[in-house]
């Protein structure tokens, strides 16, 4: 892996192995966001808004942690991979179920098998 200069002083070695750990995270944190948003857009039921907005706020939460995901791979020399093609690729997160709209138990525990 190339680095572009950087004032860390952590060994490059180790640099390249945590930008690696990184970037991995970073696909997870997008999966997870846009996934959240699935869940924000489709929710429906009784507990609509509660649940509207509970996904919405994870959402945000996750959103500013990819950031700063990103931001430390690049302060470390490296890149972000950060498009939605690299998080597709490379996210070790399960599917959240696109046929889940309402958030009781029983529709959770089916899309897992």
């Amino acid at each position: 892996m190339e680095l572009y200069p950087t004032h860390n002083d952590l060994p490059q070695a180790t640099r390249e192995q945590i930008i690696e750990l990184l970037n991995a995270r970073l696909a997870d944190a997008i999966d997870l966001y846009t996934q959240t948003k699935q869940a924000h857009w489709n929710v429906k039921g009784p507990a609509f808004i509660a649940l509207h907005e509970l996904f919405d706020q994870v959402a945000e939460a996750v959103e500013d942690y990819a950031d700063l995901l990103a931001e430390r791979a690049v302060q470390l020399g490296g890149v972000a991979l950060g498009t939605a093609r690299v998080a597709a690729e490379k996210s070790s997160l399960y599917e959240y179920p696109l046929s889940i709209t309402t958030w009781f138990v029983e529709a959770h525990l089916q899309a897992d098998k």
